[in-house]
């Protein structure tokens, strides 16, 4: 049993082989508020939890989305074409359900004009904080078409299918009786609006408070974006989007060359995003914080005699352990010297 009770599976160093320096101890001090301060991250992290991204196939089935628009056109309402084309050939009239109101031209001072617009990464909070749903009330209403520019407004179904929403003058792309002067050509424009699936106006979309002014008659903007649907959960409440990446192309033509216009084209991925907050347990989270302080304690073990084997090799034994405690009075130190 004595043999047991004096067994120690870790030995330890006998205090006369110990030395005490101040490099050990600004080590130890440093050590320990590196422990404490990475312990106070964790627990803020376990506190308030991470936020988690996945990408999952999408396997829901959609039969059509809406395309959110409120944008102006340097034109009058009475030139302009509004049309969905999709793969299918299946052709939409969307004229028939967006609102076009005659106005004058104006480019609004907060609005990025032909420059690209930063793109910001959506915090979880800052959605569930905009997800204030809305509609148009009013559609296919026209006033004032003869106005010197066309303020054009509203939600348009379209198949979920790729295809592409554009605007066009009349008689460029399509028959029509009447036919627009070139000289009267301008596809300059502001767009306050531009989203996919359901109507949350105060969400930022890649061409939200955008713009391009051209003084090119035969002038063709066409944006190409991305659809990802994209799924939002925090402590139970949900929000379902449609986020997009966006590409464009700006031609000038020159004349019957090309068609003049403003086209949106859009592609479903076959992919969906989805963002939520989650929190580890309780068990996971202490088996995490001994694990990194265990880690600290090894790596700082190992800086500290790689720094000390540094001092001797560059300055000498003598110099690397001069700030050393000495274990032991020598000759000189006795007190009848």
């Amino acid at each position: 049993m004595d043999t047991v009770r004096t067994f120690d599976a870790f030995p330890k160093i006998n205090s006369q082989h110990s030395v005490r320096s101040t490099r050990g101890g600004l080590s130890t001090i440093l050590t320990t508020f590196m422990g404490l301060l990475i312990f106070w991250v964790e627990v803020g992290g376990y506190i308030g939890g991470y936020i988690d991204h996945q990408f999952t196939l999408d396997n829901s089935i959609k039969q059509d989305i809406a395309i959110n628009i409120d944008m102006m056109i340097a034109m009058p309402c009475e030139f302009l074409h509004t049309n969905v084309l999709d793969i299918t050939d299946d052709r939409f009239l969307a004229g028939e359900l967006l609102n076009f109101e005659g106005t004058n031209f104006f480019v609004p001072s907060t609005f990025n004009i032909d420059s690209e617009k930063e793109v910001v990464n959506v915090e979880l909070n800052q959605v569930f904080a905009e997800n204030m749903r809305a509609e148009y009330q009013v559609q296919g209403s026209r006033l004032n078409e003869g106005a010197p520019a066309c303020h054009i407004f509203g939600s348009i179904p379209v198949n979920h299918v790729n295809g592409d929403f554009h605007i066009t003058a009349k008689g460029y792309g399509y028959q029509d009786r009447n036919h627009v002067d070139l000289q009267s050509l301008n596809f300059s424009h502001v767009i306050a609006e531009f989203s996919y699936g359901e109507f949350f106006p105060f969400m930022n979309n890649p061409l939200d408070f955008t713009g391009r002014i051209t003084n090119d008659h035969l002038q063709s903007y066409k944006y190409y974006t991305k659809i990802v649907p994209t799924h939002y959960e925090k402590l139970g409440l949900e929000v379902d989007t449609h986020q997009y990446a966006l590409t464009e192309q700006h031609v000038t033509y020159k004349a019957r060359e090309g068609i003049p216009g403003i086209f949106f084209k859009y592609d479903f991925e076959p992919i969906k995003l989805i963002i939520k907050e989650q929190r580890m347990s309780f068990i996971q989270f202490v088996a995490r914080i001994g694990t990194i302080l265990a880690g600290i304690m090894i790596v700082a073990g190992y800086f500290y005699r790689l720094y000390d084997r540094l001092l001797t090799i560059l300055f000498g034994k003598r110099y690397a352990s001069k700030d050393d405690e000495k274990k032991q009075g020598g000759i000189l130190d006795s007190k009848q010297y």
